[in-house]
């Protein structure tokens, strides 16, 4: 049953895909590159949608029902029109934050699943939220939303990042034997690979296709529905320091983006051109060979998280040390143009 959710998900997004192209400039689904796209051509917007096709089908048909699995597709469901909309029409941040913090308010209250105990963090005993848990739930998935959203920046990085952190949950739910959450997690695998094959125009694939932010809205709030119900569940699956691990570069990268433009004034929302893999570009990497260094820090931080719940680290040191790697991230990122200066100062001699 495992292998035929991820198959049956890989089938019908690659249909959903597809069928979906030729549509997509009737919709206004397309990407028209500006001073800040570079890419080439109108681009097709539909990978969010086929994935959720595909994520769609494979529930419907393969999952055990429960209140919560079909609550949180009806969630996801609504937040990927939310998506289409804003691809299609462009919708206000203030608009898109409303109404992603009421459909996770609503998924948090309706199946009884939220941040409500971080564990034991700073030594002194678990850390329970109580009813500020909720705030919390929601903050985090707009977090996620947009920590993917700004990682979709290059060919293939979000969606890689997304693969990453579903491959680890699927580790981590089969190591505690949690079969639902491995089967939700190796779903998302399914819709995930074919839509890297076509947005990286991989062989036999010629047709480029982004996301859009149906698609990272899609991952944002699956990919913490995951980490909720391996955490806060009456039996966890791991603990809740070892979510951070699982998606720590889109995490830190958003974070420390963020803070660096409040302390310029500016809104945490506007768009610039100061992210990792925008640092690597000017550095002089090519966008493939951007992916990949990315991705693979990414892949080492998530085995770094798996490696610490298997071993059972304390949860404090794991903390400590994910602070001071988003420190050193944040002080590099600040300090980037000055690296950058000293590699094309070394280029010229």
């Amino acid at each position: 049953m495992l292998a035929l959710s991820l198959l049956l998900a890989f089938i019908s997004t690659l249909f959903g895909i597809y069928l979906m192209r030729p549509l997509a400039v009737r919709w206004g689904l397309v990407d028209v590159p500006d001073h800040r796209k570079h890419h080439q051509g109108d681009v097709p917007l539909i990978g969010g949608v086929a994935m959720f096709g595909g994520v769609a089908l494979a529930s419907l048909l393969l999952v055990t029902p429960s209140d919560s699995h079909w609550l949180w597709l009806l969630s996801a469901l609504v937040i990927v029109v939310l998506g289409v909309l804003d691809d299609a029409k462009g919708l206000s941040a203030h608009l898109r934050l409303v109404a992603q913090a009421l459909m996770t308010l609503i998924l948090a209250i309706g199946s009884d699943l939220f941040l409500e105990n971080f564990g034991n963090l700073l030594s002194f005993g678990a850390i329970h939220l109580g009813g500020l848990g909720y705030v919390v739930t929601m903050l985090a998935v707009i977090g996620a939303i947009n920590a993917f959203n700004m990682m979709d920046g290059i060919d293939g990085l979000a969606g890689s990042m997304a693969l990453v952190s579903f491959s680890n949950l699927a580790v981590l739910f089969a190591m505690s034997g949690d079969n639902y959450g491995l089967q939700v997690a190796l779903i998302f695998l399914g819709v995930l690979l074919p839509y890297l094959a076509n947005n990286l125009l991989l062989p036999p694939f010629k047709h480029k296709i982004f996301m859009g932010d149906a698609g990272s809205m899609l991952i944002g709030l699956s990919v913490v529905w995951l980490l909720i119900h391996g955490t806060q569940n009456a039996m966890p699956s791991f603990r809740p320091v070892t979510a951070l691990w699982l998606v720590a570069v889109p995490l830190m990268d958003m974070a420390a983006i963020m803070l660096r433009r409040i302390r310029k004034g500016q809104s945490p929302f506007m768009a610039d051109r100061d992210h990792l893999h925008h640092i690597f570009m000017r550095a002089g990497f090519s966008p493939r060979q951007a992916l990949f260094v990315i991705t693979l820090t990414t892949v080492l931080l998530a085995g770094c998280g798996i490696a610490g719940e298997w071993l059972q680290i304390p949860d404090v040191i794991m903390f400590t040390v994910f602070l001071l790697l988003f420190s050193i991230y944040t002080y590099a990122l600040q300090h980037s143009w000055k690296l950058l200066k000293s590699i094309h100062s070394l280029e010229s001699l």
